[in-house]
């Protein structure tokens, strides 16, 4: 991962952390029969929805204070909240990171 500058690294991390987070308190705390879906962990999952989840979860690991919403406006200005058609043809996926 030496291609990675470091705020990147750091993202990835969090990413890592908060869905690893999140699957063990849902695997405590929700019984799974009610058939929602966590979209933040679907892959190739798109939408305001999908990028709010996400940016929520990163947000309440307290890692970015007061980032001013910097992921997303990112998520949005780089592809339109994943609608955009390049969005998983190049790496990076909505952020295209």
């Amino acid at each position: 991962m030496s291609w990675l500058s470091g705020v990147t690294r750091r993202l990835v991390l969090v990413m890592w952390r908060v869905t690893v987070s999140t699957l063990l308190v849902s695997s405590l705390f929700c019984g799974g029969g009610d058939g929602a879906v966590d979209l933040t962990l679907t892959v190739e999952a798109t939408g305001s929805v999908v990028v709010d989840a996400v940016v929520d979860l990163i947000t309440q690991s307290c890692l970015f204070i007061s980032d001013r919403l910097m992921l997303r406006r990112i998520a949005y200005a780089e592809t339109t909240d994943g609608a955009a058609d390049f969005t998983f043809t190049h790496r990076g996926g909505i952020w295209q990171v």
